[in-house]
């Protein structure tokens, strides 16, 4: 893309602790996001013994009330005039205190189903705790929404130069790695300690063990959470807002038009829908990973070499994430163009996810661990690569609907920073938005599925699992659409 304005300031990048601060908070979010979504599905279903469909539902209304608070709170943004304190990074403080109570309290829950120990295998239709559970995340959504999108519009303006942008990239995927193997390890531990992994009702040993352990882990993992935010909050630096550009106001109705404006990028809606697709099939695993090891991984196996499985999960995902991520990094600095290799991370995942499909050939449980190594674990590696790929082409489009805003407009007093500060709320919010109906609409899809015994049918598993290379499939003819020359392309 050609630099329309030659005169603007040079353009900023991200070092040293600044670089630091600003990744803490992405890990901080990721860290306890990850921890409730990971295992709040598996707690309310599995041990408070909710009707796996109610929990859907909250897990729906989590994804709803991300989605449209996001791009809400993404034009918001956009026209918020800048203060001392910054123009962006006041929200962080708005938005921390009730996102982090409500995370926590989501392991919290004041009721628990009545009889559940005398219809089990079945779940129970409880209201007062399926209310519970929908009400905090709803509060959870809309309140880390505000934080994400704090976070991730604010990155095209505190890093403006593509090698940048990788390197801050780079940076952020370690860190997302680390915060998913830290998150969802402790549950597989958790599971590991269990007397019985099959049967973990509240009312069980284990599920006692569970009820007591979740809690403690959730107010660590919220203290820490805290702490790192707050880091990242000191660490950003948005005064440049005050020298370089000129804050035009505008009124509400006119902010809430940038909502529809992404819309009518049609290669930024090419390039959206792939990776809306590619992250909206990790909500297969919050539904799938842990019955998939005890009831497809470890059938026929008896209860505690199934234990043995959920630690050989977690050794998996902590080698195999970090050597994906050497690999794919090597295939990027081979290659040399950031669209080809995604398009090839892609490709990986969609393959791998339906080799999965050979868990329903009847083998040895050896067999089943290299399969399982092989096909999910490069899809779990690949998986979290993405980021490499996806998060410094996702600004590299807000750069260039900034630059055709420019030619197309008559304004000529405009300056391409100033575009950029106007619209990447509502880009990221669009992405958001649409990430969160796509995942909303799996999960309510997998709540009606999963209902009564089929959470443990090894079949309904192993089509859930596989299930995640269809979303690749779309998002690789999504990529191949696309038209767009980026910077390091051909």
């Amino acid at each position: 893309m050609e630099n329309i304005n030659k005169n603007r300031p040079p353009l900023r990048e991200l070092h040293g602790t600044r670089l630091a601060g600003y990744s803490m908070g992405f890990f901080a979010i990721m860290l306890l996001l990850m921890l409730t979504e990971s295992y709040s599905y598996n707690f309310y279903v599995y041990t408070i013994r909710l009707d796996p469909l109610l929990v859907s539902i909250g897990s729906t209304i989590n994804m709803l009330s991300t989605g449209f608070s996001s791009i809400i709170f993404g034009v918001i943004l956009d026209n918020t005039k800048p203060k001392k304190i910054g123009k962006r990074r006041p929200y962080i403080l708005i938005g921390l205190p009730i996102w982090l109570v409500s995370a926590i309290l989501v392991y919290f829950p004041p009721w628990l189903p009545p009889g559940a120990e005398l219809i089990y295998p079945n779940t129970v239709i409880y209201w007062p705790t399926a209310i519970w559970y929908w009400g905090l995340n709803f509060l959870k959504a809309v309140f880390g929404s505000l934080l994400m999108i704090t976070f991730s519009s604010i990155l095209p303006e505190i890093s403006q130069t593509l090698q940048n942008r990788k390197k801050t990239a780079m940076v952020a995927t370690n860190l997302r790695i680390l915060s998913s193997i830290i998150s969802v390890s402790f549950p597989n531990i958790i599971q590991s300690l269990l007397e019985d992994t099959t049967n973990k009702g509240y009312w069980t040993p284990s599920g006692k063990f569970i009820m007591k352990i979740m809690p403690s882990i959730s107010i660590i993992f919220g203290i820490i959470a805290a702490i790192l935010i707050l880091i990242a909050f000191f660490s950003i630096d948005e005064s440049f807002h005050l020298t370089e550009n000129k804050f035009e106001k505008r009124t509400l109705r006119a902010t809430f038009k940038n909502i529809i404006k992404p819309t009518k990028d049609k290669e930024y809606i090419k390039f959206m829908t792939a990776g809306v697709c590619a992250q909206a099939s990790q909500y297969v695993l919050v539904f799938t990973i842990i019955p998939f090891i005890a009831y497809v991984l470890g059938r026929n196996l008896p209860k505690g070499e199934i234990s043995f499985l959920y630690i050989l999960y977690i050794v998996i995902s902590i080698s195999l994430k970090f050597v994906w991520l050497f690999i794919w990094r090597f295939i990027l600095k081979r290659k040399g163009n950031l669209l080809k290799t995604y398009k090839l991370n892609v490709t990986i995942i969609a393959i791998a996810a339906f080799s999965e499909l050979f868990f329903f050939i009847e083998m040895h449980i050896f067999l089943r661990i290299i399969l399982f190594i092989l096909s999910f674990g490069t899809v779990l590696g690949s998986m979290y690569s993405t980021n490499l790929f996806n998060s410094p082409l996702l600004n590299e489009m807000i750069d260039r609907a900034a630059e055709n805003h420019l030619i197309n407009n008559e304004n000529k007093s405009e300056d391409k920073n100033q575009v950029v500060t106007r619209i990447s709320g509502s880009y990221y919010g669009l992405f958001s938005l649409s990430f969160s109906i796509l995942a909303a609409i799996s999960s309510t899809i997998f709540g009606f599925i999963f209902q009564g015994g089929n959470s443990e049918n090894p079949i309904i598993l192993t089509l859930g699992l596989m299930s995640m290379g269809i979303f690749h499939v779309v998002a690789l003819v999504s990529l191949k659409r696309l038209k767009v020359k980026f910077r390091d392309s051909a």
